[in-house]
């Protein structure tokens, strides 16, 4: 097997995905799978832990010529064969390269083709997804094979690659979308790091493994950032500005949208009126900007459909932290001062509405149990109410439940505790959901909590920090 030994590191968590792979490797039929996935999320680590222990090529295109990346797979496909007359012959398409291959290969073992990066060949060829087709229908779908297409530009994979009009739609015989790890597997990067740490960590990168390994898990938290985020040159100072350039045609045009969400513009009519573009060209930005995983809109919970309700919210926590702290101090950061101290003073603030994101996320995954498993959750508001965590589902008697809580990121007393299920009762009156035939559950959710266990004895779901990564 033809493995770049640079990508060989760390794994953590990749287990559905593997078994995924693996049981289409040994399905003995031939098959087409495309992977993809937005940048730094971990594609190319997973597909060259796959390739492990089976006979294949992993193969990145260059970017520069067509006939270059023709050679290139041509001297890997020699390798693997172990014939040096193979990589002196005069091949002129990929279809021929993949013709040669099998006149070569002997023996009938199955063999898996990773081309990674696929876009990189479109954008040299617009017509390369046609020539792929022939070779599927014409050569590879009649042979002991594996073909996995790879690709970390969503549109282009989404257009070009799995669309109707796309020329090899219909022939894969599976996709798998990669997304970022869960919050609770920052613990296998940081394992000397307290659950508190683990979340200053999850505010300014989330979960995506890339990133996590920029942090060293024996320096602490400030450290990390002063070095990572906040230094001229450092890796995480320009990567949203490079992620969006390679995503978006107009990426000043992105920049400028998600720096008016993060400044406090959520509503569409908002972010039109600060950036000055019409509303039906803002919706086109803002469809790519939620298909790429980096913003989203929401409805209070128990809001269902199209409603003036709906806000914007950036979604990864990468770029909420870029256009929250470095972005509007990029010349500081260019002058080389230090603002580490002043992010620091700040930062709590800011990871209020982080936590919050997390507790929901938890809840939606079951990770936090709530009296019932939920249907719905989400934040709440109406005029000038809001309610942290609204879940909503129906118990094992078939009887309508709702939870209603409230999350924050600090210690609570008893009398902080006492005032916090007042407002809540007097707020669950106002959220219209079956409010006839409901059954109403209550919780709290903070750093640290006074009094947590007579909480729990009364019927409050009191959760803190201690019991947020425990299995």
């Amino acid at each position: 097997m033809i493995v770049n030994q640079q990508f060989i590191g760390r794994f953590i968590n990749r287990d559905q995905e593997l078994e995924y792979l693996n049981s289409r490797y040994e399905s003995g039929k031939p098959e087409f799978i495309i992977i993809y996935g937005r940048r730094r999320i971990g594609k190319t680590r997973l597909i060259t832990e796959f390739l492990r222990g089976k006979k294949g090529i992993y193969f990145l295109p260059v970017e520069y010529s067509e006939s270059e990346n023709i050679w290139l797979m041509q001297r890997q496909m020699g390798a693997l064969l172990g014939e040096d007359s193979f990589m002196k012959m005069r091949i002129s398409g990929f279809e021929e390269l993949f013709n040669e291959f099998f006149k070569w290969h002997r023996g009938g073992e199955r063999v898996v083709f990773v081309i990674d990066e696929f876009p990189y060949l479109i954008k040299l060829n617009r017509g390369i997804p046609s020539f792929f087709q022939r070779i599927w229908d014409l050569n590879l779908s009649r042979q002991n094979v594996m073909l996995i297409l790879c690709g970390s530009s969503i549109g282009m994979m989404e257009t070009e690659v799995l669309g109707y009009r796309s020329p090899l739609y219909g022939r894969r015989s599976g996709q798998w979308r990669l997304d970022k790890l869960n919050f609770e597997h920052l613990a296998d990067f940081f394992p000397k790091y307290a659950t508190d740490e683990l979340i200053l960590v999850y505010g300014c990168m989330d979960s995506i493994p890339e990133y996590l390994l920029k942090f060293s898990p024996d320096l602490d938290f400030w450290e990390n950032l002063r070095m990572n985020f906040l230094s001229k040159g450092s890796f995480l100072y320009e990567e949203a500005d490079i992620l969006l350039r390679e995503e978006f045609r107009e990426p000043r045009n992105y920049m400028f949208i998600l720096k008016t969400i993060a400044e406090g513009s959520r509503k569409l009519s908002e972010i039109a009126n600060t950036t000055g573009i019409d509303k039906g060209a803002l919706s086109r930005y803002l469809h790519n900007l939620r298909r790429v995983g980096i913003v989203d809109s929401e409805l209070p919970a128990t809001v269902a459909g199209k409603s003036k309700r709906s806000l914007y919210k950036i979604k990864d926590n990468y770029f909420k932290f870029y256009f929250r702290f470095v972005l509007p101090n990029k010349n500081n950061i260019e002058a080389e001062i230090d603002i580490t101290s002043k992010i620091e003073k700040e930062y709590d603030q800011y990871l209020g509405f982080i936590f919050e994101e997390l507790i929901r996320d938890l809840i939606r995954r079951r990770r936090i149990d709530i009296g019932f498993l939920p249907d719905d959750c989400g934040a709440w508001w109406y005029r000038g109410d809001e309610i942290d965590i609204v879940a909503t589902g129906v118990g094992a008697d078939d009887v309508r439940q709702i939870f209603i809580g409230e999350v924050k990121w600090s210690d609570l007393l008893r009398r902080d505790v006492a005032r916090i299920l007042d407002d809540l009762h007097r707020k669950s009156d106002l959220v219209r959901w079956h409010n006839d035939a409901r059954c109403e559950h209550y919780g709290i959710i903070a750093e640290r909590i006074e009094g947590k266990e007579a909480l729990r004895r009364d019927g409050v779901y009191a959760f803190d920090l201690g019991d947020i990564l425990k299995p």
